[in-house]
């Protein structure tokens, strides 16, 4: 049983399903051994017989194959030189058995039941689909509950750009390809957003799949701070639209320009909430012509955090410093 609604979603009840799906859990990793083996431990706990481990090593230094090689259940693949994200996600994908692929990121905290609540998704969509998690809004118990969008203009407009936890179906990855490597900043966001223009995308809103560490090494940080990152953000969202199958005329353009406002907005507060003032600033410097639809307050929190590195905040008591808070768990 599949419900698919060609604009918006719908929400489908769970039910039992004698069906077992298969998973490949796929973790690129680049030197992050300690926390890799804590997520392996999770990883390890959750996974049925039926089920694959593979580990992509891309030319990690810290000593990671020989922390993990003896380890009972994973299957390891170690490339001698480092060849970036979006090689190593294309060698998680080349690399699966599994008809279900997963990817878990190796920083990230897989959470009691996150293995199965993808499994089940995969199960009840009974067809290739893009299964991925959001948690904005979302109220989490006991049940599973999930959304299905049919491939349309919406669907690729509004999916959801987490990657670790995401979970695709192999026929999806030889119909639409691989991630792109000229997106290298942004290869998820491009790749989902093509999914979804052919395929349907599940959108999990509970059980919590993940729980994500925000830290000064996230792999985004580091695109954050490149000098081409808002080029090839903007190329990105460009190419989205392209999926969804927009004409380019100033509609198109005014949609684009107000994404990348709202991404902006985002990065400015996670840059702040480390207390990464070269990036705040950076960040801050580069709304450009994206400052057209902030509001005044926004405008006057960019200008003293381009100048300050430091994104202050409006209250009914008048203008304050943000608090930054140390290293955290956060939802996306």
């Amino acid at each position: 049983m599949t419900i698919l609604r060609e604009k918006g979603v719908v929400s489908l009840p769970a039910w039992n399903s004698s069906e077992h799906v298969s998973l490949t859990i796929a973790i690129p990793t680049y030197n992050r051994s300690d926390s890799l083996c804590k997520l392996l431990q999770s990883v390890l706990g959750q996974v049925s017989d039926c089920d694959e481990v593979i580990v992509l090593d891309d030319g990690s230094s810290d000593g990671t194959y020989q922390k993990i090689r003896d380890i009972p259940g994973i299957r390891i693949s170690r490339v001698e030189t480092n060849q970036g994200m979006v090689a190593n996600w294309n060698r998680c994908l080349q690399s699966a058995s599994r008809d279900w692929i997963c990817m878990l990121h190796d920083d990230d905290e897989l959470r009691p039941g996150g293995i199965e609540g993808l499994r089940s998704a995969c199960s009840l969509v009974r067809e290739p689909a893009l299964v991925l998690h959001q948690y904005r809004g979302s109220k989490f118990d006991g049940a599973l509950r999930f959304t299905v969008s049919r491939s349309c203009g919406w669907s690729v407009l509004n999916c959801p750009t987490i990657p670790s936890g995401a979970v695709v179906h192999r026929s999806i990855i030889e119909a639409v390809g691989m991630f792109d490597p000229r997106f290298k900043y942004t290869a998820d966001l491009e790749y989902f957003a093509r999914v979804a223009a052919r395929f349907p995308v599940v959108v999990i809103e509970s059980p919590r799949i993940i729980t994500f560490t925000l830290h000064d090494t996230n792999y985004e940080f580091s695109t954050w701070r490149k000098a081409d990152f808002l080029a090839q953000y903007e190329a990105s969202q460009r190419a989205i639209v392209r999926h969804a199958g927009l004409t380019e005329d100033a509609s198109t353009e005014k949609l684009i320009e107000d994404r990348i406002r709202r991404d902006l907005l985002y990065i400015l507060d996670h840059a702040a909430r480390l207390d990464d003032k070269a990036l705040v600033r950076k960040i801050a410097s580069e709304f450009g012509r994206y400052r057209t639809g902030l509001s005044f307050k926004q405008k006057v929190v960019i200008y003293l955090a381009a100048r300050t590195g430091i994104r202050c905040r409006f209250t009914p008591g008048g203008l304050f410093r943000n608090t930054p808070g140390p290293t955290t768990q956060i939802e996306r």
